[in-house]
């Protein structure tokens, strides 16, 4: 799916705020994996509002991080400046496709990491830049979970079927329809340079408030504030109302998967 660049415009706020971290575990099992160092570079494609920089703070000596939208690099300055993270952050607004035209700014890399955002990009391409741009003892990590429309809760469905009520049946991605890929990535990444694939599935338990699932949703691509208009209170009255129905003291838990898709070369 090639990237709409009104995604995820009017969300930025929320982005920051309610997205889920990415999880210890799935850090530690990254730096094991590439033997990631102090002195390190890592890339991170499509960053939004740079959640990967935050959990790598302190494993690498760099993040380059990419993405774009400038208004979410923006919003992720303003993230990293509260936070005065350990290691340098260097965020660079440019698409996911147009790494070759960067190449000489960039340098090489030990790892990139693409966390929920691979689905956006031109993945055969993305694949291939990136052969030029990763050391030959580093490699790629793909990171992705789960999404409320997606989700088997019995509050996500019950939220789901309020969003369609104001926003229609099909998942909306920005300008168009989201669909999904027709393979598996393992496939997809098995066919590039970094044909070495391995996946690593970690089980978490999140626990989300009415008001965080309201964020959640409006920091997502097919529940942004932006497709409500003026009915945007109404949705959230409807929302919580919802959701208080089913569980009146506000609290909700999510039992999601954290995937890792890791992949690099073969050994020569």
């Amino acid at each position: 799916m090639g990237y709409d660049s009104t995604l995820f415009y009017g969300t930025y706020e929320y982005y920051a705020k309610y997205r889920p971290n990415v999880p210890e575990e799935a850090v530690q099992i990254i730096v094991e994996q590439f033997d990631i160092k102090p002195v390190d570079r890592i890339l991170d494609i499509g960053c939004g509002t740079c959640q990967m920089a935050i959990a790598m703070d302190g494993k690498c000596n760099e993040m380059v991080c990419l993405d774009s939208d400038l208004e979410m690099l923006k919003q992720a300055k303003k993230e990293m400046e509260r936070m005065n993270l350990k290691q340098k952050i260097i965020l660079v607004n440019c698409y996911a496709e147009d790494l070759m035209k960067r190449k000489n700014g960039l340098g090489i890399f030990k790892l990139a990491t693409i966390c929920r955002a691979f689905h956006w990009m031109d993945q055969n391409k993305v694949l291939t830049d990136l052969d030029s741009l990763i050391s030959e003892d580093g490699g790629i990590a793909i990171i992705s979970d789960g999404s409320f429309w997606t989700g088997e809760e019995e509050w996500q469905h019950a939220v789901k079927k309020v969003v369609q009520k104001y926003l229609g049946e099909e998942r909306r991605a920005g300008k168009g329809i989201f669909k999904e890929s027709p393979e598996p990535w393992e496939n997809i990444i098995s066919r590039s340079a970094f044909s070495v694939v391995e996946s690593k599935e970690i089980e978490i338990v999140r626990t989300w408030t009415v008001e965080s699932i309201i964020g959640w949703l409006f920091s997502s691509s097919f529940a942004s504030p932006k497709y409500f208009g003026n009915r945007i209170k109404t949705f959230k009255k409807d929302i919580n109302e919802t959701l208080l129905s089913i569980n009146p003291g506000g609290i909700f838990n999510e039992h999601d998967y954290f995937n890792l898709i890791l992949a690099s070369r073969p050994r020569k």
